[in-house]
């Protein structure tokens, strides 16, 4: 069991669970079950660091992930109740050859703008009614030719 922690400026999402049920794939990768539903995408999982830090309540052991830009991507922390003995080897396998001590990162690209219209309001409305899942959200803005800022 650990802490899988997804934050950026709008909102942190915080889930205690066990990385079950993964489903690799090349554009989106999954894990679904109960506790996380977590959709990848490892193109934008660019740096990864296992950081092992000492604190008052003892040792804080963590994986973090950041895009190519240098921003905080995906979070997994160790909790009190979780498997240390496992975690090593979940590193070991996770480790690439070059440990160098330099990232080169990359300036963001610039998102789109809005694309919208108000007279599409009631449309936008009715279909996301119709939504039971979040993840169908950029398939419903794509059918009423909107993008998610428009929308």
């Amino acid at each position: 069991e650990v802490m899988a922690l997804t934050r950026n400026e709008s909102c942190v999402i915080e889930k205690v669970g066990v990385y079950d049920g993964f489903r690799p794939g090349e554009h989106a990768a999954l894990v679904v079950n109960d506790e996380i539903d977590l959709r990848m995408f490892p193109k934008h999982w660019v740096y990864g660091f296992a950081i092992e830090q000492e604190t008052d309540r003892g040792m804080r052991r963590t994986i973090q992930v950041f895009d190519a830009a240098g921003d905080a991507v995906h979070k997994v922390f160790l909790r009190e109740g979780s498997n240390a003995d496992a975690w090593a080897p979940v590193v070991e396998d996770l480790k690439i050859v070059d440990q160098s001590n330099t990232l080169n990162v990359s300036p963001r690209k610039p998102t789109e703008g809005a694309k919208g219209s108000a007279d599409q309001a009631e449309r936008l409305r009715s279909e996301w009614d119709k939504i039971t899942d979040t993840h169908q959200f950029l398939m419903m803005t794509r059918r009423i030719k909107m993008n998610r800022f428009g929308a």
